[in-house]
């Protein structure tokens, strides 16, 4: 079963909306435009960690930056 972002606005062009599947020896990433990524649980892992860890965040001059809201 997908789970559909959180951060989805629901907009084609704006919301970038990803759904992930946590299978059995899979996690299975797709978008909107219809393209799949699949990773390990391993790699999954490492990548939620560097999400927590702030490795993606944008920069701060980024005008994107004043239009996410972090909960």
């Amino acid at each position: 079963m997908f789970i559909k972002s959180s951060r989805c606005d629901g907009q084609q062009d704006t919301c970038g909306c990803v759904n992930v599947a946590i299978v059995r020896d899979a996690v299975i990433v797709t978008d909107e435009g219809g393209n799949v990524s699949t990773f390990d649980h391993f790699e999954w892992r490492d990548f939620i960690a560097g999400v927590k860890a702030g490795e993606f965040d944008l920069p701060h001059s980024s005008p994107a930056k004043t239009t996410i809201a972090v909960q």
